[in-house]
């Protein structure tokens, strides 16, 4: 097998707020450039789960153009309950249901990334405990059959991760997590190429939900010893740092043990964990102060919230926000994991073994385009296609106006967490570097970018009705609300 990714919802291609367009993630961009025929993904019907804020606003443009009256909101409103009802009658009583099979015959894929998964999760979540999981909060919460207002699929994220882990539903493959997978097709077939990203979601928690629940840093209580019912139950949203490194060194166990079934070599492409207070959906309100961490210059603002919230929202009104200081230690806890992550890959190098990790600085890369933390200068260089393209992209909230012209954005999707396929393109640019400079992997063509700006439509159609999205709060709290229930996992 020339090519295996584990991951998690950017690896899996999840765009605002729906898993996923993975025939648009950037490793499937890597594998057309390699030239491999076949690289297995699943697809997702109904526009994704939980729900997709894309849909929903292009739904409304179609019924009632770029403007909403007070009255025309009542009916619209409908409108959007009918999008995320959808895709309650798909994945709970409908063709992607639980106990309804993948289409084809397929048992496997090569690309196993799911949304919602943290590092423990490579290992620890199975087909089993998501069945038991999605039975289990569906009988807390029912089928959704009747309700007045949709909130989406139950239990998606493990909804998302059964269909991923055992796409046939057959009992062999109950047992399968992401690691048991990559020994599958190690002892099988061998795997040449394998890409791991995780770690986003041991903290990603924090700005989803603007508010910090870290790990007790019990050395007789790591989270990677628990089961994954017992992790979730304690609602943990950011690990610390020397939970996240008995964790991590753990998956690189499970890594190699999984690898060392095969005859031949395998190069592990391992991006890091990237500064989750970067994403857009977290809007940094009031005055900002610069702060040195690792060498340079970082702006960090006094307040955090949701991205249509103001400074008065944040402080003193009703809105969820983090702190200043509780931005700089979410970042401080990410950068101590990064600097793990390094000194673990620099020890497994140490020997003259068949596997060879290569670290892709994912941190570094979505740092340096990070427009309001570089006070408006980015650092990153694009590729030579951006030099001239029109409109220009960047990592602010993604805004068009009425006439349908986008003005800001265009690199994070409607979620203000995920990439869009642009952004995903500038992720497959990044590792193909590190797989071509570093490991000599042979790649037989160039992203093409045309085609690759063509296939996202929030660039090429831009939304004209945003401004309904930046100037209602109610809204954006409702879409967020309900994005934030899906992808997160399940507590209780």
């Amino acid at each position: 097998m020339k090519l295996f990714t584990i991951g998690d919802s950017i690896s899996q291609g999840f765009m605002s707020g729906a898993a996923a367009r993975t025939d648009l993630a950037y490793s499937t961009l890597i594998a057309q450039c390699m030239g491999i025929e076949e690289y297995r993904y699943p697809a997702w019907g109904a526009d994704g789960l939980p729900i997709n804020m894309e849909t929903v606003l292009r739904r409304l443009v179609e019924k009632y153009g770029t403007n909403i009256n007070l009255v025309e909101w009542t009916f619209a409103l409908r409108i959007v309950n009918s999008v995320i009802d959808d895709s309650e009658d798909h994945y709970e009583r409908g063709e992607g249901s639980a106990d309804k099979p993948y289409a084809g015959g397929i048992d496997s894929f090569h690309n196993v990334a799911f949304q919602g998964c943290d590092v423990e999760d490579a290992w620890g979540l199975t087909a089993t405990v998501c069945k038991q999981r999605i039975q289990e909060i569906s009988e807390e919460e029912g089928s959704g059959d009747d309700d007045l207002i949709a909130f989406g699929p139950n239990a998606s994220y493990y909804r998302t991760a059964l269909k991923v882990l055992n796409p046939s539903l057959e009992d062999t493959y109950n047992g399968y997590a992401q690691t048991d997978w990559l020994g599958h097709h190690a002892d099988a077939e061998g795997v040449e190429n394998l890409i791991v990203w995780l770690g986003a979601n041991n903290a990603l928690g924090t700005v989803i939900g603007l508010d910090i629940s870290q790990t007790d840093n019990d050395p007789n209580r790591r989270p990677y010893t628990m089961e994954h019912a017992e992790r979730a139950a304690n609602e943990w949203n950011l690990w610390h740092p020397d939970d996240f490194e008995a964790g991590y060194t753990e998956l690189l166990n499970k890594i190699d043990e999984a690898l060392g079934r095969q005859r031949g070599n395998c190069n592990v492409f391992v991006g890091n964990v990237p500064l989750v207070t970067i994403a857009p959906l977290a809007k940094g309100v009031g005055p900002t102060t610069t702060i040195r961490r690792d060498g340079k210059p970082s702006v960090y603002y006094k307040y955090y919230t949701y991205f249509p919230f103001e400074e008065e929202d944040a402080h003193g009104g009703d809105g969820p926000c983090l702190t200043m200081q509780e931005a700089l230690h979410i970042d401080d806890c990410i950068r101590a994991y990064n600097r793990t992550i390094k000194r673990l890959l620099s020890e497994k190098n140490g020997g003259d073994g068949p596997i060879r990790y290569h670290l892709v600085d994912t941190c570094g890369v979505l740092e340096s385009l990070a427009f309001k933390r570089n006070a408006g200068q980015v650092e990153y260089k694009y590729p030579r296609h951006f030099d001239y393209v029109y409109p220009r992209v960047d990592t602010k909230y993604y805004h068009a106006d009425t006439n349908g012209r986008l003005r800001q954005g265009g690199l994070f999707g409607l979620d203000g967490v995920h990439p869009t396929a642009i952004g995903q393109g500038i992720i497959a640019h990044e590792f193909m570097k590190i797989m071509k400079q570093e490991a000599g992997v042979e790649i037989k063509g160039n992203l093409d970018w045309p085609k690759i700006f063509k296939s996202d439509r929030l660039y090429t159609e831009p939304i004209p009705i945003m401004h309904e999205l930046h100037n209602k709060d109610w809204l954006a709290k409702y879409l967020i609300e309900r994005f934030a229930r899906g992808t997160t996992t399940p507590r209780k």
